[in-house]
């Protein structure tokens, strides 16, 4: 498990929207079920290199054009990621702009 912060130059809702966008092309499917308003919550089923892993996006409004976003992960079937979990989080903060 691993938990990561960043910042993006983007309000809101277009973080919001770009988060969805990137965590796909990084192969990561939305949870629309377990995510709420401020909670996006992406899946990545078992792989041949992994056992599965689970993203929880938080979002915090900081201004009118930032937001704080927070990656925590989970793997789903393993007891440690082997850092997999903050390396994936830090992809995705990059991938963002996220500073």
């Amino acid at each position: 498990m691993a938990t990561v912060h960043g910042t993006v130059h983007l309000a809101l809702n277009e973080a919001m929207a770009e988060t969805r966008r990137v965590a796909g092309e990084q192969g990561y499917s939305l949870a629309e079920a377990e995510s709420g308003p401020s909670l996006l919550v992406f899946t990545k089923g078992v792989t041949p290199v992994s056992w599965g892993s689970e993203f929880h996006v938080t979002f915090e409004d900081v201004g009118p054009s930032s937001t704080q976003v927070t990656v925590t992960t989970h793997e789903t079937f393993a007891i440690t990621d082997w850092g997999r979990g903050r390396r994936a989080s830090h992809r995705l903060l990059d991938a963002l702009g996220a500073d």
